[in-house]
């Protein structure tokens, strides 16, 4: 008797293999029910075989962020996890550096899928096909835990704050891309969704821009997930939100539980603004959405639907 695992991995390899010749790209084929339970969730919490790891954080020109590349059995894609502010997780980043290569640590952190680091021949990524063991710290991946909020026994969320090196003279902050640059470039990347039985498909070109700032003003409450809270909002470049905006209509702001810009931003009503640093991950929720309103094999080309990370508060 064939198990439901090989069935779910035989239909999705089928079905992967039709969507690459409807469409030119990577196509990724997520499990239907990892996406239903984690499309309005914040974090999610894995046990991480740490291969390879970072000895120091990037540096501040960079983003200061730790990296690390390994193999798990919830997420079963390949897979980055990073921390933010590395150099204030001193003693977190001295745990990493005695871990064993293949140690199992619990790792807790928000969910991040971006097409930033796909494969060069555009390979697909099927969920649930073994994990090869990654050779260094940045194996050719679309899913991360960014940023770590819990590594081992080791609370993260402080470093959830503005990206700096006191060190320097004088003193340097990370702010990433400018918003003017990045926001026009996620709302013109393109993806086309279909759907199996059992699994939903992404097909989309590389994406580019990571981290960026800008400006938010809240179009109603947040809503407490959980884990975190959600709320939709305005983007701009700066704080008085003259026209044009940077985005036409609103988009979803992600917030980790207890992170100093969870702090900030959930008794804040409607209208109330906040300048931040953010990173962008796929909207689960709206592919979701448009998937379950699809035939099997039925293509739908649409603008990648996103979300942004708030990572920090920024002054």
């Amino acid at each position: 008797m064939i198990s439901a695992s090989k069935r779910f991995l035989t239909v999705l390899s089928l079905t992967v293999m039709t969507s690459l010749v409807i469409c030119q790209g990577m196509t990724l084929a997520l499990n239907k029910g990892f996406v239903k339970k984690y499309k309005d969730k914040v974090t999610i919490t894995t046990s991480l075989k740490v291969d390879k790891h970072h000895l120091t954080p990037n540096g501040i020109d960079a983003d200061g962020d730790i990296h690390m590349a390994g193999r798990d059995s919830v997420v079963l894609l390949p897979m980055v996890a990073e921390i933010v502010n590395g150099r204030n997780e001193k003693d977190t980043m001295q745990f990493l550096i005695q871990t064993s290569a293949g140690q199992e640590v619990d790792v807790t952190g928000v969910w991040r899928l971006w097409f930033e680091h796909p494969s060069a021949d555009g390979t697909s990524q099927t969920q649930g096909v073994v994990v090869q063991t990654p050779s260094d710290t940045d194996p050719k991946h679309v899913f991360e835990i960014h940023p770590i909020t819990k590594f081992g026994s080791f609370n993260c969320l402080d470093s959830l704050l503005p990206i700096v090196d006191n060190q320097a003279h004088p003193t340097q902050e990370f702010r990433g891309t400018p918003a003017t640059t990045a926001f026009p470039s996620y709302d013109s990347h393109d993806v086309t969704v279909s759907r199996s039985n059992t699994a939903i498909m992404l097909d989309t070109k590389k994406a580019v821009f990571n981290y960026t700032d800008f400006f938010i003003k809240l179009a109603g409450k947040p809503k407490d997930v959980g884990d975190g809270f959600i709320v939709f909002a305005n983007i701009s470049a700066t704080k008085n939100f003259a026209e044009p905006l940077l985005v036409d209509g609103t988009r979803r702001m992600i917030f980790a539980k207890d992170s100093a810009p969870a702090n900030a931003v959930k008794n804040l009503v409607k209208g109330a603004k906040l300048h931040v640093l953010g990173v962008p991950r796929v909207n689960l929720n709206a592919v979701f959405a448009v998937a379950s309103n699809l035939a099997i094999g039925e293509p739908f080309p649409e603008p990648l639907p996103y979300e942004m990370i708030i990572v920090a508060v920024l002054k």
